[in-house]
């Protein structure tokens, strides 16, 4: 039995309705037990790709009187059944997605990651605070020697969700609050026992995305889709970005030293913040409102530039991160500074971390946005238009990590240098 073959627990999961009625009887301490209606609805949609999500509705019986139960929870369960999709999705290995070798050498990272999650959500929980927002949690269950095979997490259930396509930009305005929620976290982090933190992933964080996911290989292919999705049109400005990334890439495991290098202080980074990994609402103006920050497997102590330059490059418009990026990044500082209560690094550190980790973002970024319009749920028409939006962002996103990495290579070319 694996983590990336389906089973016959929920979800094609491991995880099984027995599994999660008696669980959830002792952490909410109740004799009542699900119904004959219980269902659980797959909600994932490209939320989570090391994980199942359910919808799950109990159909509570026989609760005890003044006993307050939640009506609806979401489950999410690690599996490998969503990467073995998003794999697909994103072309690896010609399309076909990972085989069988390569997800089983991915086992124990998805473990690892759930783990990870389960040790973050208990120190937010600890943290508890009003800026750093979170969904509740009902039940954690970790992997160990005895369980390898049923890790999962029953929370809250945020019913209003405003869905945001990894293709889609969210206005400057409504990334304020999520700016703060991780500078907070981040600030809030630093008196943390060794003890407490040792399941945050170290600065090796790069070097491990690059060799499982990002390898050369992988990373070829992507370069000659980036070649055959802009033909003849931008040609001079692929062939410059490539070489960029090139370059980046061959430098990877300098980034696990950059603290001892460059002199970055390191501070806790979410790691993987993008749209599938924020819960928004809307009211009928559609105005954002940040729900929960989800998904802390890749928690990470690195320079904090490497959580802005995935925000800023995934998440603004061009427009924006061109017009207001120096506002949000002077945000970033002023909220960890006043939560920390002295500065920890400057702003023009922040500046120049941001501006060595925004290539490697875009590496993993600009080649697959494209891709992810031909899974979305609208129509042809609506299609059409995303395309259109999406080439604009990315010709914008070439011109900008360009004229990033003339200025790297003008102000840290022996860190650039490949040797």
């Amino acid at each position: 039995m694996s983590l990336y073959e389906p089973a016959d627990g929920i979800l094609e999961t491991h995880v099984t309705w027995e599994d999660i009625e008696s669980d959830l009887q002792e952490k909410l301490g109740t004799k009542a037990t699900f119904g004959p209606s219980k269902k659980a609805v797959n909600i994932s949609d490209l939320k989570g790709f090391m994980s199942r999500i359910a919808l799950v509705e109990p159909d509570w019986q026989n609760v005890e009187n003044g006993k307050e139960l939640p009506e609806k929870f979401a489950l999410k369960i690690s599996s490998q059944l969503a990467l073995v999709a998003l794999s697909k999705l994103m072309n690896f290995e010609d399309g076909q997605g990972f085989g069988e070798e390569k997800l089983k050498k991915m086992s124990a990272l998805t473990k690892e990651f759930h783990n990870r999650e389960v040790d973050a959500y208990k120190i937010l929980m600890k943290f508890d605070h009003p800026d750093i927002p979170y969904t509740k949690v009902y039940s954690l269950k970790s992997f160990d020697d005895e369980n390898d095979l049923k890790g999962y997490m029953a929370i809250e259930f945020i019913s209003n969700i405003h869905q945001i396509e990894m293709f889609r930009s969210i206005p400057a305005d409504d990334l304020f609050p999520l700016v703060r929620g991780i500078a907070t976290f981040a600030a809030l982090s630093e008196p943390l026992s060794p003890e407490e933190t040792k399941y945050m992933m170290g600065q090796d964080y790069l070097e491990m995305l690059f060799k499982e996911l990002f390898n050369d290989a992988e990373l070829t292919k992507k370069f000659d889709g980036l070649r055959k999705l802009f033909g003849d049109h931008h040609s001079e400005k692929v062939e410059k970005l490539i070489s960029a990334f090139e370059n980046y890439k061959a430098v990877v495991p300098k980034y696990t030293d950059i603290s001892k290098t460059l002199g970055f202080k390191l501070v806790f980074n979410h790691g993987d913040l993008w749209q599938s990994n924020m819960i928004y609402s809307a009211n009928k103006e559609e105005k954002l409102t940040l729900e929960a920050m989800i998904d802390w497997q890749v928690v990470c102590r690195m320079p904090p530039g490497l959580d802005l330059s995935r925000l800023m490059l995934q998440c603004l418009s061009e427009t924006d991160r061109r017009e207001r990026g120096t506002e949000i990044m002077k945000f970033y500082y002023d909220t960890f500074t006043s939560v920390y209560g002295e500065e920890l690094f400057s702003l023009h550190e922040l500046q120049e971390s941001y501006n060595l980790y925004a290539p490697m973002m875009a590496m993993m970024l600009i080649p697959d946005i494209y891709s992810f319009i031909d899974s979305a749920k609208l129509s042809e028409e609506e299609k059409d238009e995303a395309r259109k939006d999406v080439m604009r962002k990315m010709i914008a996103l070439m011109e900008d990590i360009i004229n990033i990495h003339d200025y790297n290579l003008e102000h840290y070319s022996e860190f650039l240098k490949i040797e």
